[in-house]
């Protein structure tokens, strides 16, 4: 290749690269400069349980989920989120039970959880005890045996020999669903329609959301706010899903994040890089879902107990609840559950471990149920040893929340740099640990000092106010 001839193509593949990165920034804008869709306040301000039917009770059914409705209540959770209710698939099966992501029949109940009867029954009692119902949507696949597949040959994704295929080589017990078609869209719109008009449900979360047209999104969300206001759920992270059709996405890269944070291989300052990154992604206001673990989680990595350690744990559950959007918590961290729950067979739940976690769950909810600040704006807060402690300050009216979490296994006593005097005023101020209910009075510096200890691998949630005179 010529001198003259490797510039003009060194030029031509910059000028491209340029042009791509012009694109995506575009891209970027143009979501961040727009508005996310306004949610519920039962949304905005909710704690989201996630139940797996088979491991959540040694019965492994609907009347298991309804007996412990009271403690859920009493631990503070206020969205219930039910993993897929319908008959699982026998053909290709994975595992001796199947994959409850496997539907046989998006009409029908699993006869492992009861019948339509008890699940209605469980709908009636969750909202008696003021929670809202959502259950698992499955509209990317079904299993090869559906009613569908047997129905309807045509909705489903076909190879160039005219063979229907699984989404992708792993997930061979799933068939693909093909969304040109205009039957399958209005069939599962009526199908959802029927579980929130005819069962009283009150949202879904929907499975693999990005591999179904957005589209089609919209339009179910539309059909669905006609009967009554729902919360959806998107499993994925694109920035659009938030301008019509989801109320919360998967915030991915936070959990992501967490383990290499807490177990010291990253820094708090690839936090900063993250959250900056996500203003800059997705519309003024989207709420993502944040969590430690989940049904995927638990089962293809680790419980987080194990995965971070106790202490890991806990300052994962902090971190969690006190940042923007909305936590998760599945069913078992509260139990301090080690142990996986495989989604082709039967597991159980120990219940009788994990005091200290489930009473560290039940503050952390009931401050987010009486402190405004807790889903109002972040401040990110500098320390003197920013390598190590990471700190913001959750603010709405005069409500003021600072938390500032320790993610190296070394004590820290040094200070907060609090930036602006309208987060806390320079003098004397009362503080109180949320936590531990323990109350002082603090002396901040002109300069915005305010002193701070905190454990290895710990964490504090201060409420802060005028000093009594």
């Amino acid at each position: 290749m010529t001198r003259r001839l490797f510039l003009l193509v060194a030029i031509l593949a910059l000028s491209s690269s340029l042009l791509a990165q012009s694109v995506d920034s575009l891209r970027v804008w143009h979501y961040s400069s727009q508005h996310a869709r306004e949610s519920l306040d039962w949304v905005r301000e909710g704690v989201i349980y996630e139940i797996y039917p088979r491991a959540f009770s040694p019965a492994g059914n609907f009347a298991g989920i309804e007996e412990r409705l009271p403690e859920l209540k009493k631990l503070g959770v206020t969205i219930l989120w039910i993993m897929p209710i319908h008959p699982v698939g026998e053909l290709h099966r994975k595992g001796t039970l199947g994959s409850p992501y496997s539907v046989r029949d998006y009409y029908g109940i699993n006869p492992e959880f009861g019948t339509l009867a008890d699940f209605k029954r469980l709908v009636a009692r969750a909202h008696e005890l003021g929670f809202h119902l959502l259950i698992d949507l499955v509209a990317n696949h079904t299993s090869w045996d559906s009613k569908l597949i047997t129905e309807h040959p045509e909705w489903f994704t076909k190879d160039s020999a005219g063979n229907i295929i699984p989404p992708n080589p792993d997930w061979t017990d799933v068939a693909s669903l093909d969304y040109s078609h205009q039957g399958l869209r209005r069939y599962m719109i009526e199908m959802m329609k029927y579980w929130v008009r005819d069962i009283g449900i009150d949202g879904y979360r929907c499975d693999v959301a990005e591999r179904v047209p957005l589209d089609f999104w919209e339009a179910a969300r539309t059909a669905l706010d006609s009967i009554k206001p729902v919360m959806m759920l998107a499993e994925g992270a694109r920035p659009d899903h938030h301008l019509k059709a989801f109320d919360l996405s998967y915030s991915w890269d936070l959990y992501s994040l967490l383990g290499p944070l807490i177990n010291g291989k990253r820094k708090p300052a690839d936090m900063d890089t993250l959250l900056k990154r996500e203003a800059l992604a997705f519309p003024a206001g989207a709420l993502r879902m944040r969590f430690s673990s989940n049904h995927d989680e638990n089962a293809w990595d680790a419980p987080d107990v194990v995965k971070l350690g106790n202490d890991g744990a806990k300052l994962a559950a902090a971190f969690v609840n006190t940042l923007p959007g909305v936590p998760l918590l599945y069913n078992g961290q509260e139990a301090a559950n080690a142990k996986p729950l495989r989604l082709f067979e039967k597991d159980t739940i120990d219940w009788s471990r994990g005091d200290d976690f489930r009473k560290l769950y039940t503050t952390l909810f009931a401050l987010r149920r009486s402190h405004p600040a807790l889903t109002g704006s972040m401040v990110r807060i500098r320390t003197t040893s920013d390598d190590r402690v990471f700190a913001y300050a959750r603010i709405s009216g005069p409500d003021r929340v600072l938390v500032a979490l320790n993610f190296s296994k070394e004590p820290f006593s040094g200070s907060l740099k609090i930036p602006s005097a309208q987060i806390v005023a320079p003098g004397h101020v009362s503080v109180r640990d949320l936590i531990t209910g323990a109350s002082e009075t603090v002396e901040v510096f002109p300069s915005g000092f305010f002193p701070v200890s905190l454990p290895p691998q710990g964490f504090k949630i201060l409420s802060v106010g005028s000093a009594p005179h």
